[in-house]
This record gives C-alpha cells, sequence and structure tokens, in this order.
C-alpha cells in the first residue's frame, strides 16, 4: 500500500488503473494492488464440479456390504463433522471425501489412478505437516514444510487463498486447491498452478490463507488439516 499527496490540480483519485486501487481514508488518498479473483467458470471448476456428481454416482453403486464398511471405518475415525462437532463424518461422507479429493488430482498424479477408492483400509490416518514457510525464490512459489515428503507415497493436499493485505483478515475466505505435483522432499512448488487459478503470482509481503494434509497411500486417506495464514517472504 501506498500514500499519494495530492495537489492543486489533482485533489482526489478514485477507482481502478491497471491493477491497483485508489481510495480515500483518514490518513488521506492510499493506492494498494487490486485483489486477484478466481474465474469460476473454468475447465479447472468444471471438472471438480463433474468429479463431485460422478463420486456421488459411484457411491450410489456401491453394494450394502461396501456401504457397511465404509461406515465401520467412518466410526473408527471418529472424525467430526466441520459445521457441527457435535456430530461425526458419516461412511458416505466419507467416501464422498476422499474419492473427490482423489479424483481432483488424478489427473495430476498417478497414484490416484484409478481414482476410485472402493474399500477403505482400516488404518489410522497419516500424520499432519505444517507449513514452515512460503518463499517467492525468483519466478518459483516455494512452499517450506516441516518434514520429508516420499512421492511414491504421499501426496500434498495444499489450498491456497488469493493474494492477500495485511487488513485482510476473515474467517471466510476461499481457498483453491493447488494441484502441483508433490516432489520428494520438503519443498512443494505451486507457482505454476497459483498463476493459472488467481491469474498473476504473488509478491513478497503479501498474505496468504493456507490448508494443508498429507494424503498417504499406505493408508489410502488423509491427516488433518493445518491451517496457517502465512506472509510470502
Amino acid at each position: 500500500m501506498a500514500r499519494v499527496k495530492t495537489s492543486a490540480i489533482i485533489s482526489t483519485i478514485q477507482g481502478k488503473l491497471n491493477g491497483s486501487v485508489f481510495q480515500n481514508s483518514q490518513g488521506g488518498l492510499i493506492i494498494r494492488n487490486q485483489g486477484a479473483k478466481v474465474n469460476s467458470n473454468t475447465n479447472r471448476s468444471n471438472f471438480h464440479r463433474v468429479g463431485l456428481s460422478t463420486v456421488q454416482g459411484d457411491w450410489q453403486d456401491r453394494s450394502n456390504a461396501q456401504r457397511l464398511i465404509w461406515q465401520t471405518y467412518a466410526l473408527y475415525l471418529n472424525k467430526k463433522q466441520k459445521h457441527s462437532t457435535s456430530l461425526i463424518v458419516n461412511g458416505h461422507q466419507l467416501f464422498i471425501d476422499i474419492n473427490s479429493i482423489r479424483y481432483d488430482l488424478s489427473a495430476d498424479n498417478t497414484l490416484f489412478q484409478p481414482y476410485l477408492l472402493t474399500t477403505p483400509i482400516l488404518t489410522p490416518v497419516p500424520q499432519p505437516i505444517n507449513i514452515l514457510s512460503i518463499v517467492r525464490n525468483g519466478v518459483a512459489l516455494e512452499v517450506n514444510v516441516d518434514r520429508t515428503i516420499n512421492q511414491l507415497e504421499e501426496v500434498i493436499i495444499l489450498y491456497l487463498s488469493r493474494p492477500l493485505l495485511a487488513s485482510q483478515i476473515s474467517a471466510h475466505i476461499k481457498s483453491t486447491l493447488m494441484k502441483s505435483p508433490t516432489n520428494s522432499g520438503t519443498i512443494f512448488e505451486t507457482n505454476a498452478y497459483y498463476v493459472n487459478v488467481y491469474g498473476r503470482i504473488i509478491e513478497v509481503g503479501e498474505y496468504v490463507q493456507s490448508r494443508i494434509a498429507i494424503y498417504s497411500t499406505l493408508s489410502q486417506n488423509y491427516s488433518s488439516y493445518s491451517v496457517q495464514r502465512i506472509q510470502v517472504s
């Protein structure tokens, strides 16, 4: 954000210009970068909508015995529902949740081909991971995590928001799944997909809302999410 000093010729400026927004504030006229917006009518978002419909159809094709296994696994996990912590996720919800993620990532990761997990493995979920920092390294946007990832058995599930200002703090900021390939190590590079979603790179000093989990092909499930608001360095 920058502060603008007006003159007798220009006393006020309002509106948008080349990605910048002019606003009047108590301290005077300020200029800030316009927030990026997500285009919801894209191949990416349409693919997700088709996936939800497809996975719902897959559930309808399950036998009663298969549905019972999913319900048993849901009781075993005892996972609380997001908007009602007094209730646990049931077998149907768990099936949709896991297979929707697998469907979303199947085009970019051979570990999810075929995408459909018909029978769950009754094992504990993997341990969560955390983001240590998000770094703008030249043209790369590097997400540094707190443990080494094995790309043959693990997949990073990362949701990032649009670029945010320090003042943009809300519990309802939307984020999008970053379908970048997972490489072994501690760095997840997602610049190309981030630009594809939000239309521009995120700059040093801007903030981003993040939500990250790890999917393990050994347990065929994903960890709990670690949620952080992070400033890009």
